[in-house]
């Protein structure tokens, strides 16, 4: 029998928004540098959201031409926990992604991450320049 009064503690916890729209991926482990985040979450932590491009040293890249863009940050990552997943073959259901982060992918995000060796195609809707036939390729697969 327990003595005196029980103690309960409420917290809150919020999904992610999901910007795959397929299953088949393929991600990198990434440290995101937090050093000129401005964006801060209802917990008060600094965060950068999923879908955000990251560069080689884990900065996120906010603006096109989108210089220095290797992968697409999976999932929401705030700044107590760095560790994150990047995405380097993927599908991104764009909209989805891109009402999240804010940003408006275009041809010159696709160019970059080609450059970089990525595999990730933008569908509902298609960005132009998308990879054509990575679907057949098997992308992530």
């Amino acid at each position: 029998m327990a003595r005196g009064d029980m103690k309960i503690e409420n917290i809150s916890v919020s999904s992610d928004v999901e910007i795959l729209n397929r299953k088949e991926n393929e991600a990198v482990a990434m440290t995101v540098d937090f050093t000129s985040v401005t964006d801060t979450a209802d917990n008060g932590l600094k965060y950068v959201k999923g879908g955000t491009p990251l560069d080689k040293d884990g900065k996120p890249v906010k603006t096109t031409p989108w210089t220095g863009a290797v992968g697409i940050l999976w999932h929401d990552t705030y700044e107590d926990r760095p560790q994150a997943a990047m995405l380097k073959k993927a599908y991104i259901h764009t909209k989805r992604a891109q009402d999240h982060t804010g940003f408006t992918y275009d041809a010159a995000l696709v160019a970059a991450l080609v450059n970089a060796g990525c595999r990730i195609v933008f569908e509902e809707p298609g960005v132009v320049g998308t990879i054509p036939g990575a679907a057949s390729a098997g992308v992530g697969g």
